[in-house]
C-alpha cells in the first residue's frame, strides 16, 4: 500500500469554540480510524495547519473534502509527498493550540509577523508554518 501526505494551512471562516473543536475532532478521529488516517490538527491565530497520512486514495479523496470545506478559506498546500512509514502510528488526529510565544520559540525570530508569514511567504519550502508543524511531529511521535 503506496502511503501519501498532505500538510495544509487555510484561514477559519468562523471562529470555532473550543466545544466545536472537539466536537469535530471526535468526529473526525472516529472517520480517520475507519480509513486508516493518522495526522495532525493545529490552530494557529485562527489558522487551522493539518498534515494527514495514510493511503494515497484516502488521501488524494479526503484532500478535495478538505479544499470544499465552507468552514474554511485562503487554503495553501505546504507540502505533501509519499512515506515509508506513518509519522503519527498512533494518532488519529492529534491536537494542539500553537501560542505566538511557541511559534518564536521554535522558529527562532522574536520580531515574526505572523499573519506576513502564514499568508505572504511564498517560499514554501523554508515556510515557518512548516517549521513549526514539522517540530511538533518531531515532539508527537517521539
Amino acid at each position: 500500500m503506496q502511503l501519501k501526505f498532505v500538510s495544509y494551512m487555510s484561514s477559519q471562516t468562523q471562529v470555532m469554540t473550543k466545544q466545536n473543536i472537539e466536537d469535530f475532532l471526535f468526529k473526525i478521529r472516529e472517520k480517520n480510524k475507519r480509513i486508516a488516517i493518522t495526522g495532525i490538527l493545529l490552530l494557529i491565530q485562527g489558522k487551522f495547519v493539518q498534515y494527514i497520512e495514510g493511503p494515497a486514495e484516502e488521501i488524494d479523496g479526503i484532500y478535495d473534502i478538505i479544499k470544499n470545506d465552507k468552514r474554511h478559506n485562503n487554503m495553501i498546500l505546504l507540502d505533501s509527498g509519499t512515506l515509508d512509514e506513518r509519522q503519527f502510528k498512533n494518532w488519529s488526529m492529534a491536537y494542539k493550540e500553537v501560542g505566538d510565544a511557541q511559534i518564536k520559540q521554535i522558529v527562532g525570530n522574536q520580531d515574526l509577523n505572523l499573519e506576513g508569514a502564514f499568508l505572504e511567504n511564498k517560499n514554501l519550502e523554508k515556510h515557518p508554518v512548516l517549521k513549526v508543524l514539522y517540530d511538533f511531529i518531531k515532539t508527537l511521535s517521539s
